[in-house]
């Protein structure tokens, strides 16, 4: 693994933190998706969804989860680098997230994200992203 610049792993944390604010903003999917390559695989099968591939079905999931969402919150931490080569990196980071239902009651989620990242022209996005729980949420 070579060693990874400052600047390359703060513009990687700030895509983890834009992801953050985008899914707490429960509207800008368009922003959302600005942040993954066309072809990216969404796979949340470690936490119970489906593996997602590519703009159209990950704006389908982003659109779903907004609909049935009243308030979101995602406070991120403990990022590290764990891969880096020229244009592709891999980051991990801890993720605490509090939802609220429209239709009542609510979740709150400890976990890590995984991303695997790739620098393109626009700068660094996500080309896989994965989660799994810390603690599994009750009920």
């Amino acid at each position: 693994m070579n060693s990874c610049p400052v600047e390359d792993r703060l513009a990687i944390e700030d895509l983890l933190v834009a992801y953050a604010h985008g899914l707490d903003g429960l509207h800008d999917v368009d922003g959302l998706l600005a942040l993954f390559v066309e072809d990216a695989v969404f796979d949340l099968s470690g936490i119970g969804f489906a593996k997602l591939e590519g703009h159209a079905a990950i704006r389908r999931f982003f659109e779903d989860t907004f609909a049935a969402m009243a308030a979101q919150a995602h406070y991120l931490s403990n990022f590290a680098i764990t891969a880096h080569a020229g244009d592709r990196a891999s980051i991990r980071a801890y993720v605490t997230g509090m939802a609220r239902y429209k239709a009542g009651g609510g979740v709150t989620v400890h976990g890590r994200y995984y991303f695997d990242v790739v620098r393109t022209a626009a700068g660094w996005k996500a080309a896989r992203y994965t989660m799994d729980f810390l603690i599994p949420p009750e009920g």
